[in-house]
């Protein structure tokens, strides 16, 4: 752990699940801290050499005083992102080697949003230590990153394992950022016009895990989220997590988390006179924004 405050990394801004139409446009000289950002979808990122494809999953690590020019491909842009702030950021991208103001690849993305989610708690609930916690997730963020740029430059594909890794990774950003919709296997293996057991065999191959163990992880996570920082019923959180009964979710939320879901939010759940909004959270420390909600379309972020 840092030795002291001045060392620690300090988010201003996050984003999680963000979707703007296809007129959206960033550009802009930089934004005065880092700007880390995972593309869900293809998006066309305009660097030194021009514009260059960035297929889904795709990510790039901004300085703070360096251009930003990305839009998405043709099908809006749906990203997410951390602005944030330390003496110690270019230091742990190079230690992890983590490629600056260019575009990398993930072997495996879905720890991401999820890590995004975790910081975005520790902001809203403000528990003791929580500035602590919010930079020992961005360490972890970089070593993860660097793991899976490794993972994915060890485990080239090509033809069309390829092609399948690009169908399969678009997949599973829209599955992990629509966590309400009554997903099924026979869905998502139609989605990508495979079999359901051939498409249930590349998603292990890919990601480690199955299709529906991702998604109920993803699920178990948002409800986490939700329970502890916000005033949602547990039947409300219910549905916008995606489960089909209060009954079963109650029951799978317990057998994962230790907890019934209502203890859980007794333990955990801070109110708040703020609306939040559902995708945002900007911090109240080292904060280089003004403290609004912006709409979605905000060239800010």
């Amino acid at each position: 752990m840092p030795s002291n405050e001045s060392s620690l990394l300090h988010i201003a801004r996050l984003g999680v699940g963000w979707e703007h139409d296809a007129s959206f446009v960033i550009d802009r000289p930089g934004t005065g801290d880092f700007l880390f950002i995972h593309f869900t979808r293809p998006a066309i990122v305009t660097l030194e050499d021009g514009p260059v494809h960035a297929p889904a999953n795709s990510c790039i690590l901004y300085t703070p005083d360096h251009h930003q020019n990305y839009r998405g491909d043709g099908c809006g842009l749906s990203d997410n992102w951390i602005h944030f702030l330390g003496d110690s950021a270019e230091t742990l991208a190079h230690r992890h080697a983590i490629p600056l103001n260019r575009l990398f690849r993930l072997a495996q993305s879905g720890f991401v949003p999820a890590l995004i989610n975790e910081m975005r708690t520790e902001i809203h609930r403000k528990d003791p230590h929580y500035e602590e916690v919010v930079d020992l997730l961005l360490r972890q963020l970089f070593l993860l990153l660097q793991r899976h740029i490794e993972l994915a430059d060890r485990k080239r594909l090509s033809g069309r394992q390829a092609e399948l890794a690009v169908l399969i990774g678009e997949l599973q950003a829209n599955v992990l950022g629509t966590l309400d919709h009554p997903w099924t296997i026979q869905e998502m293996a139609r989605a990508v016009h495979l079999s359901r057991s051939r498409f249930m065999g590349l998603y292990r191959e890919f990601y480690g895990v199955s299709p529906i163990e991702d998604l109920i992880r993803a699920r178990i996570k948002h409800a986490q989220w939700l329970l502890s920082a916000t005033t949602l019923s547990v039947g409300q959180v219910a549905d916008e997590c995606g489960f089909g009964s209060l009954y079963h979710f109650s029951r799978l939320f317990k057998k994962r988390v230790g907890s019934s879901p209502s203890d859980f939010a007794s333990k955990f759940g801070k109110s708040t006179s703020l609306t939040w909004g559902r995708n945002e959270t900007i911090a109240d420390q080292e904060v280089s924004f003004p403290f609004v909600l912006p709409p979605k379309n905000d060239p800010r972020h």
